[in-house]
Protein backbone atom coordinates (compact mmCIF):
# COMPACT_ATOMS: atom_id res chain seq x y z
CA UNK A 1 0.00 0.00 0.00
CA UNK A 2 1.50 3.68 -1.15
CA UNK A 3 1.06 5.80 1.83
CA UNK A 4 1.47 9.58 1.85
CA UNK A 5 1.50 12.24 4.62
CA UNK A 6 1.03 16.05 4.23
CA UNK A 7 0.62 18.77 6.43
CA UNK A 8 0.43 22.73 6.67
CA UNK A 9 1.86 24.17 10.03
CA UNK A 10 2.33 27.73 10.75
CA UNK A 11 3.96 27.28 14.24
CA UNK A 12 5.71 23.68 13.94
CA UNK A 13 2.83 21.98 16.04
CA UNK A 14 1.00 20.22 12.95
CA UNK A 15 4.42 19.29 11.96
CA UNK A 16 5.56 17.73 14.84
CA UNK A 17 2.56 15.38 14.67
CA UNK A 18 2.57 15.03 10.55
CA UNK A 19 6.16 13.71 11.59
CA UNK A 20 5.32 11.29 14.28
CA UNK A 21 2.60 9.67 11.91
CA UNK A 22 4.59 9.83 8.73
CA UNK A 23 7.44 7.83 11.50
CA UNK A 24 4.59 5.24 12.45
CA UNK A 25 3.96 4.73 8.34
CA UNK A 26 7.45 3.92 7.36
CA UNK A 27 7.39 7.30 5.09
CA UNK A 28 8.36 11.11 5.28
CA UNK A 29 6.26 13.82 6.01
CA UNK A 30 5.42 16.06 3.18
CA UNK A 31 5.05 19.84 4.00
CA UNK A 32 2.53 20.85 1.51
CA UNK A 33 4.45 24.69 1.76
CA UNK A 34 7.76 22.99 0.43
CA UNK A 35 7.98 22.07 -3.60
CA UNK A 36 7.30 18.41 -4.01
CA UNK A 37 5.58 15.86 -5.98
CA UNK A 38 2.60 13.49 -4.35
CA UNK A 39 2.91 9.88 -5.48
CA UNK A 40 0.19 8.21 -6.29
CA UNK A 41 -0.92 7.37 -3.01
CA UNK A 42 -4.07 4.44 -1.63
CA UNK A 43 -4.00 6.05 2.40
CA UNK A 44 -3.50 9.74 2.35
CA UNK A 45 -2.79 11.59 5.80
CA UNK A 46 -4.03 15.01 6.25
CA UNK A 47 -2.54 17.07 9.00
CA UNK A 48 -3.87 20.70 9.25
CA UNK A 49 -3.54 23.49 11.70
CA UNK A 50 -6.61 25.04 12.84
CA UNK A 51 -6.37 29.33 12.52
CA UNK A 52 -9.26 31.00 13.93
CA UNK A 53 -11.96 27.89 13.83
CA UNK A 54 -11.02 26.87 10.41
CA UNK A 55 -8.06 24.83 8.20
CA UNK A 56 -5.64 27.14 6.30
CA UNK A 57 -6.64 28.39 3.21
CA UNK A 58 -3.17 27.13 1.91
CA UNK A 59 -4.55 23.67 3.09
CA UNK A 60 -7.71 24.26 1.55
CA UNK A 61 -6.40 25.07 -1.99
CA UNK A 62 -3.93 22.20 -1.84
CA UNK A 63 -6.73 19.78 -1.16
CA UNK A 64 -9.26 21.53 -4.02
CA UNK A 65 -6.19 20.80 -6.60
CA UNK A 66 -5.59 16.85 -5.75
CA UNK A 67 -6.07 14.58 -8.77
CA UNK A 68 -8.67 12.76 -6.83
CA UNK A 69 -8.35 9.54 -9.42
CA UNK A 70 -4.26 9.13 -7.85
CA UNK A 71 -5.78 9.02 -4.17
CA UNK A 72 -7.80 6.22 -2.56
CA UNK A 73 -8.75 6.97 1.18
CA UNK A 74 -7.39 9.74 3.69
CA UNK A 75 -7.09 10.22 7.10
CA UNK A 76 -7.19 13.64 8.52
CA UNK A 77 -6.00 15.06 11.92
CA UNK A 78 -5.36 18.53 13.03
CA UNK A 79 -4.21 20.62 15.44
CA UNK A 80 -5.75 23.65 17.75
CA UNK A 81 -5.76 25.82 20.59
CA UNK A 82 -8.90 24.16 21.47
CA UNK A 83 -8.79 20.83 20.84
CA UNK A 84 -12.12 21.61 18.92
CA UNK A 85 -12.75 19.41 15.64
CA UNK A 86 -12.59 22.27 12.82
CA UNK A 87 -11.48 20.15 9.61
CA UNK A 88 -15.34 19.58 8.10
CA UNK A 89 -14.20 22.29 5.47
CA UNK A 90 -11.21 19.89 4.25
CA UNK A 91 -12.67 16.35 4.93
CA UNK A 92 -15.80 17.93 2.43
CA UNK A 93 -13.24 18.87 -0.24
CA UNK A 94 -11.71 15.17 -0.02
CA UNK A 95 -15.70 13.80 -0.12
CA UNK A 96 -16.09 16.17 -2.92
CA UNK A 97 -13.53 14.28 -4.50
CA UNK A 98 -14.74 10.78 -3.78
CA UNK A 99 -11.79 10.35 -1.92
CA UNK A 100 -13.09 7.75 1.15
CA UNK A 101 -12.09 9.45 4.40
CA UNK A 102 -11.75 7.24 7.68
CA UNK A 103 -14.22 7.76 9.81
CA UNK A 104 -11.91 8.85 12.97
CA UNK A 105 -10.70 12.41 12.90
CA UNK A 106 -8.01 12.84 15.11
CA UNK A 107 -7.59 16.03 17.00
CA UNK A 108 -4.89 17.42 19.34
CA UNK A 109 -3.88 20.65 21.21
CA UNK A 110 -1.20 22.22 20.19
CA UNK A 111 0.58 25.26 21.89
CA UNK A 112 -0.59 29.00 20.72
CA UNK A 113 0.77 32.36 23.32
CA UNK A 114 0.58 31.14 26.84
CA UNK A 115 -2.15 28.27 25.88
CA UNK A 116 -1.21 24.60 25.72
CA UNK A 117 2.56 25.57 26.08
CA UNK A 118 3.88 21.52 26.45
CA UNK A 119 1.83 20.58 23.49
CA UNK A 120 2.05 19.20 21.16
CA UNK A 121 3.85 16.35 24.20
CA UNK A 122 4.94 13.14 24.15
CA UNK A 123 1.56 11.29 25.20
CA UNK A 124 0.46 13.30 21.77
CA UNK A 125 3.12 11.99 19.46
CA UNK A 126 2.43 8.36 21.13
CA UNK A 127 -1.71 9.07 20.44
CA UNK A 128 -0.89 10.08 16.20
CA UNK A 129 1.48 6.90 16.36
CA UNK A 130 -1.40 4.64 17.40
CA UNK A 131 -4.07 6.56 15.29
CA UNK A 132 -1.70 6.00 12.22
CA UNK A 133 -1.33 2.14 13.02
CA UNK A 134 -5.12 2.18 13.26
CA UNK A 135 -5.77 3.62 9.87
CA UNK A 136 -3.21 1.53 8.43
CA UNK A 137 -4.28 -1.74 9.76
CA UNK A 138 -8.01 -0.79 9.06
CA UNK A 139 -6.77 -0.23 5.30
CA UNK A 140 -4.87 -3.22 5.17
CA UNK A 141 -7.81 -5.34 6.45
CA UNK A 142 -9.94 -3.36 3.82
CA UNK A 143 -7.69 -4.70 0.74
CA UNK A 144 -7.30 -8.19 1.78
Amino acid sequence: MNVSVIYYSRSGNTAKIAQAAASACGVEAIDIAQPHVLPDTDLLFVGMGIYGGKPDQNLLDYLDNLPANRIHAAAVFSTSASGKDRMEPAINLLKHKEIEVYPVHLRMKGKFLFFNRKRPNKGDLVRVQRFAEEVLKYYSEESD
